[in-house]
């Protein structure tokens, strides 16, 4: 893989073609784990793809879009148009130096502009394949839902929390846990605050996290993401 602490020569003489982009947040997770939960998951997911993928990975974006999570202190967000502006840019910058494939890899639900994100780059550029995912999506898969016990994975819930408690222990409060399940669904957040249902800012059950479960779902998540992305390129550009 390639990275940000690589060279430009090193970069240029391998061809590499390939860029990956992890977004992430910067974000209230409850009282038990670090406001950027969601850039660390996704840094995590990229390097291992671009292990995979013999790609450059660059550094996350981590400041996003966060409004679901106002009114209280804890959370930075830029608005969806600025945020389009500024992943846009970025994609003329690698289309110009002739990258070929680009791929987006999202740890947070809320950068709703994704997908007119893609399909816009993808019509700009023939030349240059945009893929996205949102690592959430794959929630649902069989041995995720397998693997976690508790309810509604949404936010600072069981799989995010058992992934930073394997990534990163050290970040984890695991004495400020508290789980909350709204009965609402997700939906709601495109109307008024978390906090309107959730009095932590969770949504999910940390309770139940443990570190082997981490462990697990990150590896679940990598190979759901490298299948979805090479089904991609496989199947959609031809």
């Amino acid at each position: 893989m390639f990275s940000t602490q690589s060279t430009a020569k090193e970069i240029q003489d391998a061809h590499v073609d390939t860029v990956i982009i992890p977004i992430g947040s910067t974000e209230q997770h409850g009282y038990h784990l670090p406001i950027g939960t969601d850039t660390y998951i996704a840094e995590a997911i990229a390097k291992r793809m671009a292990e995979h993928f013999g790609a450059l990975k660059l550094f996350a974006v981590p400041v996003t879009t966060s409004q679901e999570h106002r009114g209280r202190k804890g959370s930075a967000w830029v608005s969806s148009s600025t945020l389009f502006q500024y992943i846009g840019d970025m994609m003329d910058s690698l289309h110009s130096q002739g990258f070929k494939r680009v791929i987006l890899v999202l740890a947070h639900g809320g950068v709703v502009i994704s997908p007119a994100l893609t399909r816009e780059f993808n019509t700009k550029y023939p030349d240059m394949h945009v893929v996205y995912m949102n690592v959430f999506q794959f929630v649902k898969v069989p041995d995720m839902l397998s693997l976690l016990e508790g309810k509604k994975n949404v936010h600072a819930c069981e799989m995010e929390t058992s992934i930073m408690m394997y990534e990163h222990p050290d970040l984890v409060k695991k004495e400020w846990i508290e789980d909350c399940v709204p009965e609402v669904g997700t939906k709601c957040l495109d109307y008024l605050s978390i906090y309107k249902y959730s009095p932590t800012g969770v949504w999910g059950m940390p309770s139940l996290a443990t570190p082997e479960k981490g462990k697990k779902a990150l590896e679940i998540l990598v190979r759901e993401c490298i299948n979805f992305t090479e089904d991609a390129f496989q199947n959609c550009f031809e």
